[in-house]
């Protein structure tokens, strides 16, 4: 009798360091998958900010801050770690056929299980801008 409750003891303790080392595999995956589906889904907002605001760039390439609000728009909801920044970049005295490039930057949310990870995010997006207002950009 006392050599069963002995083998069933061990098989306890088994067990439980069992359930350790695949725990361990477990929680590393689980916090894996979270972590880079905060990435990714950063990363795709980012894109899409970035040709929201270049589309808007494109139409009015003189309005720098509705390009900047157009992509900061395209953000809400996004989970961002820090602010993010939206900057136009087009040539000086740029006219019909000319390209006007956005840029979208910021910092995903790391939630700090993995010291190699970056979370940061960069993102352009190009456009032919098709409108200029009478007189160009500097009137």
């Amino acid at each position: 009798m006392a050599s069963r409750r002995a083998a069933r003891a061990s098989d306890r303790g088994a067990a439980a360091v069992e359930f350790g080392l695949v725990a361990l595999v477990l929680f590393t995956l689980v916090f894996g998958i979270l972590q880079f589906s905060f990435w990714f889904w950063s990363w795709q907002a980012a894109g899409h900010a970035a040709r929201e605001a270049a589309r808007v760039g494109a139409v009015d390439p003189c309005d720098s801050a509705a390009v900047q609000a157009a992509g900061a728009k395209a953000l809400e909801g996004v989970p961002t770690g820090t602010g993010a920044t939206v900057t136009a970049t087009k040539a000086a005295g740029a006219g019909v056929g000319d390209e006007i490039t956005v840029t979208v930057t910021f910092d995903s949310i790391d939630m700090g299980f993995f010291p190699f990870f970056d979370p940061f995010i960069d993102k352009s997006a190009t456009s032919r801008i098709e409108n200029v207002p009478a007189g160009g950009c500097g009137s």
